[in-house]
């Protein structure tokens, strides 16, 4: 292997996380927003071509979180990735009912004031493919498995119309899981995933012109055009067939458009995490989510060494001279710091592992670990 699973572990968790946090800065310049930390440095600066990004950085997303899409802060549904790390970890595999009590605790402390009950209005795809990045890192190892844990963790409330969340997780997870037993090929990775979800819907609609675009060697700027329109399009026709009383009436192609994006950026440079968050930043449309996305794709793929070192010192720096001032929401995913995320995708490679710990729970060990080989010793149920 070019890297080792530990190394994928690390790189899909982090990747997202700084992803997230430098697709928000690079937001906050498009909007204009004032910086309100002394240590605060833009890694990434606003190019001389910025009116695509302007007009994208006002392009909706159907949930809570999407409508604080331009907010200053890392995103809600990175720390809920987080507690489901932890859920994962605690109970040694997907414990249905504390990962649903994980969800439902963390949204109605998150959203305590708001008036709708509905999940459907708190996560949009998108969102719901980066709150279950662990469990796609947990179970990447078969494909049936994967696809019956990820539909079992998207399933977290009564009212929720699973089905946006579902296609979300599985479109991301599917690529970032062929990625970390390195089977993923850039060249078929699009096809396959539309096989791998077994459906056509909007998404797999924007999956398709993203092959097409990447086959023609499309710039960025023609690629979010190009989705834009075809987003608005299949936004209208789906609106001349559906009426409000049917479920898919529900369905918004336009959350989706992160989750395209992120295949574009991370396929037209797939050997170069730097560059593909940068241009996932710069396609100026749901930067923050977009750069998570392309994160977790690439980070999955070239494992943690990829992910610069300066980047992640200077995101952790601003975050932990921001905690005072604007609580934890600033920094990585709740954790002050990038070695906590580093240390949290260990944690839950050790569980995945079967590692055996006479003091579980307690704080990790400064030794390195002593693992089993996969399918021999595996103390967590699958």
């Amino acid at each position: 292997m070019r890297h080792s699973l530990l190394s994928k572990f690390r790189g899909a968790l982090l990747g997202a996380a700084v992803g997230d946090c430098l697709g928000v800065q690079y937001q906050n310049q498009l909007l204009g927003m004032q910086v309100q930390t002394d240590n605060w440095q833009p890694i990434l600066k606003l190019t001389k071509h910025q009116q695509l990004s302007l007009a994208g950085a006002m392009f909706g997303l159907n949930s809570a979180n999407g409508k604080h899409s331009t907010n200053k802060t890392p995103s809600e549904c990175g720390r809920l990735a987080v507690a489901g790390a932890q859920s994962l970890i605690r109970r040694g595999s997907l414990d249905l009912q504390d990962w649903r009590n994980t969800w439902e605790s963390f949204i109605k402390s998150e959203f305590c004031n708001s008036q709708s009950k509905d999940f459907s209005t708190i996560l949009n795809p998108s969102e719901c493919a980066i709150a279950a990045l662990p469990a796609v890192i947990f179970f990447h190892e078969n494909r049936a498995k994967l696809r019956e844990k990820l539909l079992l963790a998207t399933e977290v409330g009564e009212n929720l119309n699973t089905s946006e969340c579902q296609t979300g997780a599985l479109a991301v997870g599917y690529p970032i899981a062929r990625a970390i037993k390195e089977r993923l090929n850039p060249a078929t990775a699009i096809s396959q995933t539309i096989t791998y979800l077994k459906t056509e819907n909007a998404l797999t609609e924007l999956l398709s012109h993203v092959q097409v675009l990447l086959e023609r060697g499309a710039d960025l700027e023609t690629v979010a055009t190009q989705l834009y329109k075809t987003a608005k399009i299949l936004g209208e026709n789906s609106d001349d067939r559906a009426t409000k009383a049917q479920a898919n009436a529900m369905v918004n192609p336009a959350n989706f458009m992160p989750i395209a994006l992120a295949f574009y950026c991370f396929l037209s440079t797939p050997e170069d995490w730097r560059l593909s968050v940068v241009r996932a930043a710069r396609c100026g449309i749901a930067g923050q989510l977009t750069c998570a996305l392309t994160g977790a794709l690439s980070g999955a793929y070239n494992g943690i060494a990829a992910i610069p070192v300066e980047w992640r010192q200077a995101l952790s720096v601003a975050g932990v001279g921001a905690r005072s001032t604007e609580g934890r929401e600033s920094s990585f995913w709740g954790a002050d710091r990038d070695g906590k995320i580093v240390e949290l995708a260990t944690q839950l490679f050790a569980v995945w592992a079967g590692v055996c710990s006479s003091d579980k729970g307690s704080e990790p060990s400064a030794q390195t670990p002593v693992v089993t080989a996969p399918y021999v010793i595996r103390p967590h149920k699958i």
